[in-house]
């Protein structure tokens, strides 16, 4: 039956064969190249040459052969990309030339030389910008490099080149940094700052959100979406700009560093989840649309959270690194991450949750494993840097539409939603008094402005964010030029005022330092006086006026009243460990001078703590006389940390400090 499709045929009845492109719209362009046709069958395959003329040609044909109508391929446009891409790629190594646009058989993609120069100077210059920004201006990089890509964009000047490349490179960029913000998770610090430091977190990520919906809504009451967006902008927190300037001040490792620290990991957190609800919006509005995303999003980030923490890291010390030598378990664990952000990038895009959290649950996975992550900063660091100058200059600079911030109402706009950054600022001052002073005065109102500052500062996650919004029609060109604008603002303020009032109060912590060491100096010239006059005494009496006496005795009293302690605290990291200690110290009345505290990467790490602690009181007569009020001071200072912590293996150790000497 010559009707009949199948292998068996003879030659001469074979089909049409349908060289298909992995450019849909080519497809019409493109031609059948025909051997011999059954005009009955209209059933395309694969000529017998093909199977046997190369042996990629023989596994595509066996494996993935591209059955296809000529009737089929017009009506439905392409069925299916994978198999076209495969045939396409097949056609090219095989010599046969591709269907792309590029001409029947090229095979190639050229570049011309002047696109070629012209990427080479964008990325100079984006280098350049970020330079100068950071280093002459005391901005963050970003802004120089937004700054490139505004510019040089094509809503400006259009000089750059194939603009969809650079901004699929910046994207890509994205990818990692989720990534890395799951690899560098710090769960101890997570644990150590306890229910206060995750509810400054939560309090500081959606009270902006609130003040910046109530500002949209009331400039367009008819567009809650658009609101909706608009808002969701202002949650995140750039920790990327807080740690560079506490890292700088040497605040990282202190109580309030690692609350901010914690608080924008969290941020981060709450910001996929909102990416994720966004695009429930993008499309017709209805419960499923709004309810499958949160739940996807949640159920993502809480079940796989938790498995990505305790269940597979274990597993994969027992089962998957032994099979390893030793120095190449980060290698192995890298290439394993990566296998998982395959798999978890659709798993969480087609379940209606952001890709972008599957990225970061691929790197949570390695959060405990100090190898990976070594490894992961050794191979990704540079990369990662030069995609995010990228992705600030193409994926966000490329969509500011600079022109129309000429227009008096986009600038408007956008210093009215600057004021929604005052919901950050407020968060600031429900961080606990982690120095025991006055509350809001002193160290403790550093803290507070520090903490506002810094969660302040937008970053990466505001502008995507912004630019989710913009592409799928959820707020408008000229309310994205202002929300740009405002974030702009935000990145350029609150680092300034954050670095004046660590520089502000740096001072007064080393004025402080000073005032402890004079005190020390004191309580020995005092006890050198003592010296000298007995010394005197014993070749004759020495006469003293009144007011050297009434000087001496001052100062003797000055510089007995107060002393200074040291406590070392080795333990390990429970939920809350540090408010505890705090609130101990307050009981004792102990002012601290100094808290700083370190541990190695995991969940139940062994946590280091040294702090230096002013305590003020008076010395009696009978107890100067004895000297033992110190000792057992230093023994019920001993005692109530023991208490506080409440781990039979724990150590304390609590010392005499000398200022200035020790």
């Amino acid at each position: 039956d010559d009707t009949q499709s199948g292998p068996h045929l003879p030659r001469k009845k074979r089909n049409t064969f349908v060289h298909l492109s992995a450019n849909p719209q080519a497809l019409e362009r493109q031609s059948c190249r025909t051997r011999t046709q059954n005009p009955t069958s209209g059933v395309s395959r694969v000529p017998w040459w093909l199977r046997f003329k190369h042996p990629l040609a023989s596994f595509l044909a066996h494996q993935a052969p591209i059955i296809i109508t000529q009737r089929d391929a017009r009506s439905a446009g392409m069925t299916s990309r994978v198999e076209a891409l495969v045939w396409d790629t097949s056609q090219r190594l095989l010599g046969g030339g591709g269907g792309g646009d590029h001409g029947e058989g090229s095979g190639s993609v050229h570049i011309s030389y002047e696109d070629l120069y012209a990427s080479i100077m964008f990325l100079a210059c984006i280098y350049v910008g970020g330079q100068i920004a950071a280093r002459l201006l005391r901005m963050p990089s970003l802004v120089g490099e937004i700054f490139a890509g505004i510019l040089l964009g094509p809503n400006l000047a259009g000089y750059v080149p194939n603009p969809v490349a650079f901004v699929m490179l910046g994207e890509i960029g994205l990818i990692l940094l989720v990534i890395e913000a799951g690899v560098d998770i710090d769960l101890t610090t997570l644990k150590l700052i306890g229910t206060r430091g995750m509810l400054i977190a939560i309090v500081g990520s959606f009270l902006p959100i609130v003040f910046a919906f109530i500002i949209a809504i009331s400039l367009d009451p008819t567009n809650i979406q658009s609101a909706i967006a608009a808002g969701a902008c202002f949650g995140p927190t750039s920790l990327g700009i807080a740690m560079n300037i506490l890292r700088q001040a040497k605040l990282v490792n202190t109580p309030v560093g690692q609350l901010i620290v914690s608080a924008a990991v969290i941020d981060d957190m709450i910001a996929l989840i909102i990416l994720s609800q966004l695009g429930a919006l993008a499309g017709d509005v209805t419960v499923a649309s709004v309810l499958v995303p949160i739940v996807s999003a949640l159920a993502f980030l809480g079940l796989g959270g938790y498995a990505a923490v305790f269940i597979l890291p274990p597993i994969l010390d027992k089962f998957f690194y032994p099979r390893f030598k030793k120095e190449n378990n980060g290698a192995a664990g890298l290439a394993l991450m990566f296998l998982l952000l395959f798999a978890m990038m659709p798993a969480t895009y087609y379940a209606k949750s952001s890709f972008l959290m599957g990225a970061f649950l691929s790197g949570l996975v390695f959060c405990r494993n100090h190898d990976v992550h070594v490894r992961f900063v050794s191979q990704f660091k540079r990369l990662l840097q030069w995609l995010m100058r990228i992705f600030f200059a193409a994926s966000i600079g490329f969509q500011v539409p600079i022109k129309d911030f000429g227009d008096g109402k986009v600038i408007g706009y956008g210093l009215l939603f600057t004021l929604a950054l005052t919901g950050k600022l407020a968060v600031g001052f429900m961080v606990p008094n982690f120095n025991n002073c006055d509350r809001f005065k002193g160290l403790h109102l550093r803290d507070c402005l520090v903490t506002g500052c810094s969660m302040a500062a937008e970053g990466e996650f505001a502008f995507v964010i912004a630019v989710f919004a913009v592409d799928n029609g959820l707020i408008s060109p000229d309310l994205y030029a202002s929300i740009v604008l405002a974030v702009l603002i935000s990145t350029i303020l609150p680092p300034f005022a954050l670095r004046f009032t660590i520089s502000h109060y740096n001072k007064l912590a080393e004025k402080m330092i000073k005032q402890a060491e004079e005190l020390e100096k004191r309580r020995g010239m005092t006890i050198d006086a003592y010296v000298s006059m007995s010394m005197d005494a014993l070749d004759g009496p020495v006469e003293l006026t009144p007011e050297y006496n009434e000087q001496l005795l001052r100062e003797n009293i000055e510089a007995n009243k107060v002393i200074f302690l040291c406590i070392q605290i080795q333990c390990a990291s429970t939920w809350g460990l540090i408010p505890k200690i705090i609130s101990s110290l307050a009981k004792l009345n102990l002012e601290v001078i100094d808290n700083r505290s370190w541990h190695p990467r995991g969940v139940d790490s062994t946590l280091m703590t040294e702090i230096f602690v002013q305590d003020d009181y008076f010395l009696e007569e009978d107890e100067l006389e004895k000297g033992t009020f110190v000792e057992d001071r230093i023994a019920a200072v001993n005692d109530k940390m023991v208490q506080a912590i409440r781990q039979p293996g724990a150590t304390v150790k609590v010392t005499r400090w000398y200022p200035g000497v020790l």
